[in-house]
């Protein structure tokens, strides 16, 4: 029965191969992934956090009868695709490092003001930053001392609060970044292509207000994704329903002017939801498809590994590396799809192939 579901896996994959090749899409997810072989070192730090992030776990026997199994990795497959047009790498513990860019962002803010914006901060966002600053980093002062010392009950109760906020607004500003890399990268401002990121980090910083606005928004649908993972049925089938909805608005926020109100840009993005729909809804099945087999193939792996000790971390750190390596790839086509169909003024011309 194993031997049959190995056979099948390699069926499956060689058919998406041949799919992926003859795409209608096939520049996008192509393009993608050359920006992605530039970029390899961008699939380290999602694979690190993957390994912190938990999994349901089901047992080989479970994985062998995948005509029971299908209907759950249709519903994972499309809430893992969706996720990707917010969140391309889990939060935690990326978010760790989130306390020393806003203190960096609120040094530069305050030492050049007129650098993101064409008028100064105004004295109650300076204030802002400053408070925001100095919560994250008592926020990372408990996380760091919550490794060696037990805290009393209220301050693990706040620790855990604010994680959930902070996470949500790395997500935000990870998800802002990302795009404005993909535009850079389209069309570059320098000759030197080692400083995309720094530049793609200035735009992010450019918007600060707008990202912050950005990850109040992550924490809604974080937290009902919390409160949502363990429901079955049609309820399961709404979150990735709503991400699909404002699956535009992390691009719009990194489009931008940094100045715009953001009820604005929300109508920005459901425009240019309507423009791209059908190109971006033909590449969501693909996403779909291929998730489910590469996450079927890994549970698969991971179930037969756990017996064998080493070998079982092993598979695991490899699982979340091709794992990692799906999620980046998938959500720079999205992106490029997105910039090339419903925010097209911002594009270049394809060249001619």
């Amino acid at each position: 029965m194993l031997l049959n579901t190995v056979l099948a896996l390699l069926g499956l994959s060689a058919g998406m191969v041949l799919h992926f090749r003859w795409h209608p899409l096939r520049r996008a997810f192509s393009e993608s992934w050359d920006l992605l072989q530039l970029r390899q070192a961008w699939v380290l730090l999602p694979a690190f956090c993957l390994l912190f992030w938990p999994q349901r776990s089901r047992s080989v026997a479970e994985w062998e009868i995948w005509q029971e199994l299908w209907p759950d990795l249709l519903r994972e497959g499309c809430a893992a695709a969706t996720q990707l047009f917010h969140e391309v790498a889990p939060p935690w513990p990326l978010a760790l490092a989130l306390p020393l860019l806003l203190v960096l962002l609120t040094v530069r803010v305050w030492r050049w003001p007129y650098r993101y914006a064409e008028r100064a901060a105004t004295t109650q966002q300076k204030i802002g930053l400053i408070g925001l600053s100095s919560s994250a980093m008592l926020w990372l002062g408990i996380e760091i001392s919550s490794w060696q010392v037990i805290h009393p009950e209220w301050v693990e109760t706040g620790k855990l609060a604010a994680r959930s906020i902070f996470s949500a607004l790395s997500t935000a500003g990870i998800q802002v970044w990302l795009a404005g890399l993909v535009v850079i990268w389209q069309a570059p401002r320098a000759p030197q292509a080692d400083t995309d990121a720094v530049n793609a980090l200035e735009t992010t910083f450019a918007r600060w207000p707008d990202v912050l606005q950005l990850g109040a928004f992550n924490l809604l649908w974080m937290s009902w994704r919390d409160w949502s993972s363990q429901v079955t049925g049609f309820t399961a089938w709404l979150l990735p329903e709503f991400w699909l909805l404002f699956a535009t608005l992390p691009t719009a926020v990194a489009l931008s002017s940094g100045r715009t109100p953001f009820w604005l840009i929300g109508a920005t993005a459901l425009r240019a939801l309507r423009h791209a729909f059908p190109a971006l809804l033909g590449s969501l099945i693909s996403a779909v498809a291929v998730m489910m087999l590469v996450s079927y193939a890994t549970g698969m792996i991971l179930s037969v590994s756990e017996t064998y000790g080493w070998l079982g971390w092993g598979a695991r750190g490899l699982s979340a590396l091709v794992l990692a390596m799906l999620r980046v790839w998938l959500c720079l086509t999205f992106i490029l799809v997105m910039l090339r169909h419903g925010f097209p003024s911002v594009s270049p011309a394809l060249p001619a192939r």
